[in-house]
C-alpha cells in the first residue's frame, strides 16, 4: 500500500514566527479558531517526507476574505524538502481582516504521491508595520554622512521598502538575502552597507532596471556604465555577492586611502588609485559629480532613501 504524504501534527509558536507543524493524518482539518498574528509573520509547514519543490507554487498560499490569492509570496525550502517556510509582506495585509492559509492536496512528494487532504488555517493581522510618510525634507539629507561606518538598517525593513515599490525585483536572489549580503560585505570593508543598498535602489530604480545595465550583470551601482554607452557594456559579475563586493570596494576607494580587506574585484579600483583620487569623497554627498555625472543631489537622493527606510518601525 502506498503511503500518503501528510503534514505533521501540532501547532507551535516561536518568537516572531507562527510555525505550522500541522495536523492529524486521515482528516481534512480546518481550524475554527482564528489566530492573531503580526504582519511580518512567517508560516513554517513540516511534512512527513521530502516534497517536490515545484509542486508548492500556488498550492501553499494565503487568500483574503474575498478568496483572492495574495501575490508575491516568498518560499524557503529546508531540511531536504520536508520544511517549507512562507512569508508575505506587510503591504499585503489589512488590520483585522480574516485571511486563510491554504495547503492544497496537489502538493506531491518526490515519487509523485499527492498530499492526502487539503488543510487550512484562518488568521487575522493584529498589527501592521508602521510606514510613516515618505516625505523627506531635502535639507535633512544635506548633513554629511560618512561612507565609512557601521550599518544601522535592518534587512527586513530594507526588503520591505523595496517590495513596497516593486513587487517583482529583477534579481537572481531574493531581496532579503541581497540586503544581508550588502550588510555583510559592508562590514568586511568598514563601509555602510545599508546605505550602499540604498544607492542600488537609486541606481536600478528599485531593481526594475531599464537603463544601460541589465539585471543579469549583477551590477547594482552602474559600475563601468558610461552615459550613452551600449546597454550591457558596464561591468559584469558572476554572482550577486561579487557585484555587491565590487560596489562596496568602489565606495571604499572613494571614501578612504585604506587598503581593501578582501581581494580586489572592483574593475575600476586600480584606475582610481592610479589617478591618485583614493579618499576624494569621504561622505555620501561628496559622490555628487564623481560617481554619477553630472550627479546633482546624487548623494542626497541616496540619503533620502536611507532616511525613509530608517523611519520604518
Amino acid at each position: 500500500m502506498r503511503k500518503r504524504l501528510y503534514i505533521l501534527k501540532s501547532i507551535v509558536k516561536i518568537i516572531a514566527l507562527s510555525s505550522l507543524l500541522i495536523f492529524k493524518s486521515g482528516y481534512s482539518y480546518a481550524s475554527e479558531n482564528i489566530q492573531e498574528v503580526d504582519d511580518y509573520k512567517e508560516w513554517t509547514i513540516k511534512f512527513n517526507k521530502p516534497i517536490d519543490k515545484y509542486s508548492i507554487y500556488n498550492n501553499i498560499f494565503v487568500e483574503d476574505s474575498k478568496g483572492t490569492m495574495l501575490t508575491n509570496p516568498r518560499y524557503t525550502i529546508l531540511d531536504n524538502g520536508q520544511v517549507v517556510k512562507l512569508k508575505y509582506f506587510n503591504n499585503k495585509y489589512i488590520t483585522g481582516e480574516i485571511y486563510t492559509l491554504k495547503i492544497t492536496n496537489h502538493i506531491k512528494d518526490l515519487k509523485g504521491i499527492s498530499l492526502g487532504y487539503s488543510k487550512f488555517v484562518k488568521f487575522k493581522v493584529k498589527s501592521i508595520l508602521n510606514y510613516e510618510s515618505e516625505y523627506i525634507d531635502i535639507s535633512e539629507c544635506k548633513q554629511q554622512i560618512p561612507i565609512i561606518g557601521k550599518s544601522k538598517l535592518l534587512p527586513k525593513n530594507m526588503e520591505e521598502y523595496v517590495l513596497k515599490h516593486n513587487e517583482n525585483p529583477k534579481l537572481s536572489i531574493n531581496i532579503y538575502d541581497l540586503a544581508n549580503i550588502f550588510l555583510e560585505e559592508g562590514k568586511h570593508e568598514g563601509v555602510r552597507g545599508d546605505i550602499a543598498f540604498c544607492q542600488s535602489i537609486k541606481e536600478t530604480g528599485f531593481f526594475r532596471y531599464g537603463g544601460q545595465v541589465l539585471p543579469e550583470q549583477n551590477n547594482y551601482a552602474g559600475i563601468g556604465a558610461i552615459n550613452n554607452s551600449k546597454v550591457g557594456k558596464g561591468a559584469w559579475f558572476k554572482s550577486p555577492r561579487e557585484g555587491v563586493r565590487a560596489q562596496i570596494q568602489h565606495l571604499k576607494a572613494y571614501a578612504t586611502k585604506e587598503k581593501l580587506n578582501n581581494m580586489c574585484i572592483d574593475p575600476r579600483y586600480n584606475l582610481l588609485k592610479e589617478k591618485g583620487v583614493l579618499g576624494i569623497a569621504p561622505n555620501w554627498q561628496n559622490l555628487n559629480g564623481k560617481w554619477a555625472v553630472p550627479g546633482k543631489n546624487y548623494g542626497e537622493d541616496i540619503i533620502a532613501i536611507y532616511k525613509r527606510i530608517e523611519k520604518m518601525k
